[in-house]
């Protein structure tokens, strides 16, 4: 399920990962958790995505793209349903 955030609140919560692309050719992607330092690169969309949704499940997150970190799109949901 994708939601698409503009609105104050509604974006990722403490604890989730941010997808971000790069204009780096070594490597395409990024991953790294709400207000940190890139903690991952991918090379492939796809691999990012993976390595995001197996941490997702494993530590209760959801995953979120962002191409300018102010418009977040929720790719993953891995947070369970009441959790703040």
């Amino acid at each position: 399920m994708v939601h698409v955030s503009s609105l104050p609140g509604n974006g990722p919560k403490a604890g989730d990962i941010i997808l971000r692309r790069t204009n780096d050719p070594s490597f395409r992607f990024t991953l790294a958790t709400t207000g940190e330092a890139p903690q991952l690169t991918c090379t492939t969309f796809g691999e990012a995505i993976a390595q995001a949704d197996a941490f997702a499940q494993c530590h209760n997150v959801d995953v979120w793209h962002t191409d300018d970190s102010r418009v977040f799109t929720r790719i993953v949901e891995g947070r369970a349903v009441g959790s703040a």
